[in-house]
Order: C-alpha cells, then sequence, then structure tokens
C-alpha cells in the first residue's frame, strides 16, 4: 500500500513505550492473523482462480489480486472478493479495494487489514492518497512486535508527509481478553519528520480505576533521547523517612546529555542531584554533583564524584584519565545509600595521571590522594597519599632463548600525620622457559633494587638502600585419562602435580617503614608467587618449597571444566626473619589447602576451600558454597564462612570471622518470594536482611522488599521498596531490583522473558514513560 499506513503500527507502538517499535523484515510469505468472519460468509471456492494484476507507480510495483478485478490499469481498478494489494513492504486484506490510478489514492472498505513483517492494523474502512500522504483509517485496532502489544483508536487521520493524529487511543500489553492495565489518551500527534510524539489527556488503567494521568506529554519515535520527565521513584527507610524522585531528562545532544533529580526526604529535606555525562569518539567522562540541606544535621551536605578518560590520536598509546570523589561528611553514605557497597566506604580516591604503552613498554603517571571517612568509635589510619606516582613495565621480550622482563617505580609517599619519603625500586628480571606435550619448567632470577629517602629528622638512618636477589623454579606435569567416571557420567580426567621452588636471601628491612605494604592473603594461588607481601616494603626472605596437585574432570564432548580438585602446602627450609606485623613463623610447614569448585549438575554447583594447620591441629579458614538453580526464576544459594584471623573491615581489629549467607528465589503460583540473610554469628546479629515478594500478573508486576542493612558499627537502615510494573511502559515506584540482583545470586524478575510465567504472558518491558 503506502509507506504512510505503514508507519502506523509503529508509530501506535512508539507513543505508548516511549521508544521506537521493534522493525522487522517484510515476510510476504507468512499468512495474517486469523480473522473471525460469520459462519453465511463462507463459500465454496470460486470455479476460476482469482485474477492478478500488476501495476506500477511512483516505480514502486504494485500487485492486485482478487476473486474479481474490473477497471483498466490507467485509471482506477476495483477489486472485489478476498482482495489483496501488496507491494514491496507491506499487504492490505479486504472485502472490497480501490486503487485510483490517476490520483494514487488506495481505499479498502470492509475488514482491512494491513500487515508489515509481524506488525498488523485492522479496521472496517481505510482510504489513503500516496502522493500527498491524506487519508485515514477508521476504528483501527493493530497488534505490534513480539511482546504482545495490541491497542485500538476510534480514527486515525493522515495529515500529510510524516504527520499523523490518533483519535481515542488505547495501548497494553496484555494478552487479548485480559485488560488488567491499559494506556488511552484522547488526542495523539505523530510527527515522524521530527521523531517526536505528542499526546494529550492521557491516564493509565489497572482493573479499571485510573491510577496516572498526564494532560500533556511527548515522547520519541525512535530509540533516540529525548528530553522529559523520567519515571518518579519512591520509597521509605529510618534514616530518611519517606521519599520521592522525580528525575527530568535533557537530550542535549547525540553524545551528551544531563539529568537533574529533585529527591524529596520527609526526616533530612529537598536533595539535588545533577548528572552530566559526554561520549566523544577519544573521550568519555561524567559528574555528578548532590547537594542536601539536611534538616537533622542543620548542614548542607553535599557528593561530587567527576571521572574522565582521554585518549590522544595524536600520539598512538597514549592516554589521560580522572577520578575525583568528595563527600561533605563522615557519615554521608551511612545517612543517604542503601546499598552495603556503598555504605562500607572509607577511602574516597582523586586520582589523575597518564598512561603510555609501545610494544612490550608502558608507563604510567599519576597523582593519587584520599578523603578518609572516620567513624568515632572506630578510626582508622589514613592511607598514604602518592604525590606523585611513575610506574614502567617492561614485559617479557625474548632474546637468546632468555625472557627478559622487568618494572620500576618512584613514588613520593605523603601523609601529615606519619612518616613521609620518596622510594625508588628498579626489578630487572631474566626467565628460561621448556616445555613439552605434557610438561614445562621454568627458570626466573632478578634483583630488586630500592632506596628510601625519609623525611623525619628524628630518624637516625633518612637514607635506606637494599638489594635483594629473587630467584625460582616452577614446573609441572599434565596426565590425561579417558573413561573416568563421577555420578555415572563419564569424563576426561587430568592430573597436574606442580612444584614452585624459591630462594630469597635475608635483608635486615626493620628500619623501612610500610608505606603501601600489606600480609597477602593465604591461598592456593599464592602458593605460586614469590614474596609474601604485597607492595614493594618488605619482601621476604624464603628457603621454600610449594608443592600441589590439581586434578580435573572435563566434558569429553567439548573439553568444559566440570569440576577441579585442588591440595598444596608449603615447606620451608629456614625460620622466617623478616617480618610486617605477624609473629615470625617458626614450622617448617604452612597450612594445607584443599579446594574444590564445580557444576556437579546442569542445575547443581558448589564450591569450598578448607585451610588447615597441621602445626597447630586446627582450622585456619573454611569457605563453603552450594546453588540450586532448577530453572530460571528458581535458585536457592547457601554459603558459610569462617576465618580464625581476620581483620573486621569496620573496626579494623583482630577478630574470628563466623558467617551464614542464605538467599534464594522461589515461584508460589504467581507470586515469586525472595530473601536473604547475613549472619555474624560471632556478633550474634544480623549484617544484611532482604525480603520481598513479586507477583506476576502476565502484563504486569508487582514487588515489594524490605531491607535490614549495617551500615556502620552503630548504625542500622531499615528500607522498604515498593514497586509497580506495567510490562512494555513503565515501572512506578521505589526500584528493588538492583538491590535483589546484588543480594540474591541468580535473581531474574518475575516478567523477565527467560523466566517462565505461571499466570499469564511474561513480555519484555521498555523502562520509560
Amino acid at each position: 500500500m503506502s509507506r504512510g499506513l505503514s508507519f502506523v503500527c509503529l508509530a501506535l507502538f512508539a507513543f505508548a513505550c516511549g521508544g521506537a517499535a521493534a522493525q522487522t523484515p517484510a515476510d510476504e510469505a507468512s499468512a495474517p492473523p486469523p480473522r473471525l468472519k460469520p459462519a453465511q460468509t463462507l463459500e465454496p471456492p470460486p470455479l476460476k482462480p482469482p485474477q492478478t494484476i500488476k501495476l506500477t507507480a511512483d516505480r514502486e510495483t504494485i500487485f492486485l489480486r482478487a476473486d474479481r478485478l474490473e477497471g483498466t490499469s490507467q485509471k482506477a481498478i476495483e477489486a472485489s472478493g478476498k482482495a489483496e494489494l501488496r507491494t514491496r513492504r507491506q499487504t492490505v486484506l479486504a472485502d472490497w479495494l480501490r486503487y485510483d490510478v490517476e490520483t494514487d489514492e488506495v481505499w479498502g472498505k470492509g475488514d482491512v487489514l494491513v500487515r508489515r513483517g509481524i506488525d498488523w492494523i485492522t479496521g472496517p474502512e481505510a482510504k489513503f492518497k500516496r502522493d500527498t500522504e491524506v487519508g485515514f483509517f477508521a476504528k483501527p485496532e493493530f497488534h505490534v512486535g513480539e511482546n504482545a502489544s495490541r491497542g485500538s483508536a476510534r480514527e486515525i487521520q493522515f495529515n500529510g508527509p510524516d504527520h499523523y493524529q490518533i483519535k481515542d487511543a488505547s495501548y497494553t500489553t496484555c494478552v487479548a481478553g485480559n485488560d488488567d492495565w491499559y494506556l488511552r489518551s484522547v488526542d495523539v500527534d505523530l510527527d515522524r519528520s521530527r521523531l517526536v510524539g505528542t499526546a494529550h489527556d492521557a491516564t493509565i488503567y489497572f482493573k479499571g480505576a485510573p491510577i496516572l494521568y498526564s494532560p500533556y506529554l511527548t515522547f520519541p519515535l525512535s530509540n533516540e533521547r529525548k528530553s522529559g520527565f523520567l519515571t518518579p521513584v519512591l520509597g521509605s527507610s529510618s534514616t530518611r523517612g519517606l521519599e520521592m524522585s522525580l528525575p527530568y531528562y535533557f537530550n542535549l545532544a547525540p553524545n551528551y546529555d544531563a539529568t537533574l533529580t529533585p529527591r524529596l526526604m520527609t526526616k533530612r529535606g529537598l536533595q539535588v542531584n545533577g548528572q552530566f555525562r559526554y561520549l566523544f569518539p577519544d573521550i568519555a567522562g561524567e559528574a555528578d554533583v548532590e547537594v542536601l540541606p539536611d534538616r537533622i544535621t542543620s548542614t548542607t551536605r553535599y557528593a561530587m564524584t567527576f571521572k574522565h578518560n582521554e585518549a590522544f590520536s595524536s600520539v598512538p598509546g597514549l592516554g589521560a584519565f580522572v577520578n575525583l570523589q568528595k563527600v561533605s561528611d563522615n557519615t554521608y553514605f551511612a545517612d543517604l545509600s542503601d546499598r552495603l557497597a556503598i555504605t562500607s566506604q572509607t577511602n574516597l580516591p582523586r586520582d589523575g595521571g597518564f598512561a603510555y604503552s609501545k610494544g612490550p613498554f608502558a608507563v604510567l603517571a599519576h597523582i593519587q590522594t584520599f578523603q578518609t571517612l572516620q567513624d568515632p568509635n572506630n578510626p582508622i589510619t589514613p592511607p598514604y597519599f602518592r604525590e606523585p606516582q611513575i610506574l614502567f613495565t617492561l614485559n617479557p621480550v625474548e632474546w637468546a632463548g632468555l625472557d627478559f622482563a622487568g618494572n620500576g617505580e618512584y613514588v613520593r609517599f605523603r601523609q601529615p600525620a606519619l612518616i613521609n619519603a620518596d622510594r625508588t625500586v628498579l626489578y630487572p628480571t631474566v626467565g628460561w622457559t621448556k616445555r613439552g606435550n605434557a610438561w614445562f619448567v621454568t627458570a626466573r632470577t632478578g634483583l630488586h633494587m630500592s632506596t628510601y629517602n625519609l623525611e623525619n629528622p628524628a630518624v637516625p638512618d633518612r637514607h635506606l638502600n637494599r638489594v635483594v636477589p629473587i630467584s625460582s623454579l616452577d614446573s609441572g606435569l599434565v596426565f590425561e585419562r579417558d573413561g573416568a567416571r563421577f555420578l555415572d557420567q563419564e569424563f576426561v580426567q587430568t592430573l597436574e602435580p606442580r612444584a614452585y621452588y624459591v630462594y630469597i636471601p635475608f635483608r635486615d628491612q626493620s628500619k623501612i617503614p610500610a608505606f603501601d605494604t600489606a600480609i597477602d592473603d593465604f591461598n592456593f594461588s599464592q602458593l605460586f608467587t614469590e614474596n609474601r607481601y604485597l607492595g614493594s616494603d618488605r619482601i621476604g626472605d624464603a628457603n621454600q618449597l610449594s608443592l600441589a596437585v590439581v586434578s580435573r574432570l572435563l566434558d569429553p564432548a567439548n573439553g568444559e571444566e566440570k569440576l577441579r580438585f585442588e591440595i598444596g602446602q608449603r615447606f620451608y627450609f629456614a625460620d622466617q626473619r623478616v617480618t610486617l606485623s605477624e609473629t615470625p613463623r617458626s614450622a617448617n610447614t604452612s597450612d594445607l589447602i584443599f579446594a574444590a569448585e564445580g557444576r556437579l549438575t546442569d542445575t547443581f554447583s558448589a564450591a569450598g576451600t578448607y585451610e588447615v594447620s597441621v602445626n597447630h591441629r586446627h582450622t585456619q579458614e573454611l569457605d563453603l558454597g552450594v546453588r540450586w538453580q532448577p530453572s530460571s526464576g528458581k535458585v536457592l544459594n547457601a554459603s558459610y564462612r569462617y576465618n580464625r584471623e581476620t581483620i573486621d573491615p569496620t573496626t579494623g581489629a583482630l577478630t574470628t570471622l563466623r558467617q551464614i549467607d542464605l538467599a534464594g528465589q522461589w515461584p508460589v503460583g504467581n507470586w515469586s518470594l525472595i530473601g536473604r540473610w547475613n549472619y555474624s554469628i560471632v556478633n550474634k546479629k544480623t549484617l544484611e536482611g532482604v525480603f520481598g515478594a513479586e507477583y506476576n500478573g502476565g502484563c504486569w508486576a508487582f514487588r515489594i522488599v524490605a531491607q535490614h542493612l549495617v551500615t556502620n558499627v552503630n548504625q542500622v537502615s531499615s528500607s522498604v521498596f515498593v514497586q509497580f510494573e506495567l510490562n512494555g511502559l513503565a515501572r512506578l515506584g521505589t526500584n528493588p531490583i538492583d538491590v535483589l540482583r546484588r543480594s540474591v545470586p541468580g535473581y531474574l524478575t518475575v516478567n523477565d522473558p527467560s523466566v517462565q510465567p505461571t499466570g499469564g504472558a511474561a513480555a519484555e518491558y521498555f523502562p520509560g514513560f
């Protein structure tokens, strides 16, 4: 037919969703949706085949087909009886069709149906002039896309090229026969030249009752963004009271935009947040600022973040970055955030610098400072500022059968309350590797050289030098056998023994302060590292051998790892002399580490680590975790953590860690129950508790979630999230989805397309209204 009529379905869908309709290729061979006719219209097949005529108008080929064709191809053609008009992109079916060749007008009556791909629109009558794009479609009903979107209108008027007016339009994603919710507008204007739609007197109805009204709203007709209000967010918490946010989005340009969000909190006042984002071929960044005149503290509280990354095209390999963060006070996140990862932040980075790489060489130069958020009940020592730090890296370069590598560093450490210093480090290495089909041997040696210039006059030795040779020998074997059976399944099993020897002679380092060095966590991968410390201020003396065995079960069809077992231990040939803050080790063996991880079946997976002290005969660390996920939307997680000696992240003190973490999601009829319980056995308190329920209404969903969160030692935040979602249209209320995804591994919304619906069609949704 015409390109104007073909836009109708897409435009109606864009109006309802606030975005572009799904575009699908034309499929002329696909059958139209069934059209119900009275029984008396059924007739025997005609005695002669349908008539077909081929026309050409405006360089476009038009096919007309019907039981009966009358007229001439120079003036007008009338088609009656199962009439069909077909062009390259769309098909028109009707009981009666007339195409006026001279005026280029198409007129259809009697069960008119226009189809383009999987989208279709039907009504009793339609008339359209192809040249001027003027006409109408009476009482249309439409179906758009794969998500069951459908709707109707009293009339569609075509008012010239790319301009349409829809009278008394309605839209829903509910399946036919179910009108749980629908959107109705008295008048909708669509301007495809500007890709903008305007709706007047728009109302959302749920269960027959109006729940949201807007006298005037605009929306985009494509995937392009458009300025306007976003969905409001509602919520409640014990520290902030009832709260509501109403974001306004500014589409400033295709590559930069802004969002202004007023957030009203009944206990604390009005907070205003502004966000600006930009993206260029070699530049990307984001700036966020929020300000709150707090009623409780009687102060003006604020937070600022600026992130910028840039690549200089004129100098290949050269880039720059900036990451700045600042808040007004120590308890800003604890009072105003719902996320544990944010409330537990203590050091906010302020970092900026340049990076350059070419071939095996890489250089990083930056300045890094921090804002430390202190808890008066448990103060912590602020980290050192690096003003500046310059890092140099040479990745392995092969020459004469040897691999040459190295790294270097210059850094100025600054912290008013601590000893300040400059540190210079150079660590060149040379290695040799030999490999076979089932074995490898790697030998490496290097010289770790460092110098310190301390700025504390009270220290007698202000200039310190240290030179430490480091040598290691790594070797391993790989054996395989077919036909290994486990849980009545056949696998390829590997056996991979490995030996790793390190020798580092003792150097007295007791006079060197610890600027950025900490004790590395002892685990399976740490068995195969040279230094037991993280950082350059301590190079641990070592005369030790690590022995380990790894066994894997592999799928014989594709080589995928299904299960892995690991066991390892370190053997010492000399007592420890270099220390940081720990008690020197005197035993000749380390703890014994067992680890296992795998997906035992398609629905069950497990992982565990067990560290046992063979010298003191006690468990040092135990981590166990299991997951059962029989299908999408059904998942149960359980984990247990035990650490005999660990540092409490809130107090900084050495303590014992014993925690239980249970999380899951399970459907009960049309409801889905979701929860998480993270409990500290030592402190006898819940660190985080989440409990929620979701209802799947087929074309809508309802969520209610309660959260209990420990934000610091003496502060707890309780929040309630309530959200109502209309599939394919909007989400109203406070968004709990991010909280649930973070708290419950494997969580899916009840209306996710991959979740099997239990009470109706679960449709793909398009957020925004």
